[in-house]
């Protein structure tokens, strides 16, 4: 069992702003913001938890 931290917590894997979402892949897993995500989402990934209704489009 692994253990998954709020994404609000943690930096994105990519580009070190806030994580908005975990994603998992096999056995290893990501914290991402939504414009880090779809490379993991379109490779297979799936969104394990986070905030779905909340995307933060704007940066600020």
């Amino acid at each position: 069992m692994r253990v998954i931290h709020p994404p609000d917590h943690r930096p994105c894997y990519q580009c070190s702003a806030r994580a908005d979402v975990v994603i998992a892949r096999g056995h290893q897993m990501w914290y991402s913001c939504w414009e880090c995500a779809s490379p993991l989402l379109e490779h297979g990934g799936v969104i394990v938890a986070g905030e779905l209704g909340k995307a933060r489009r704007n940066r600020g």
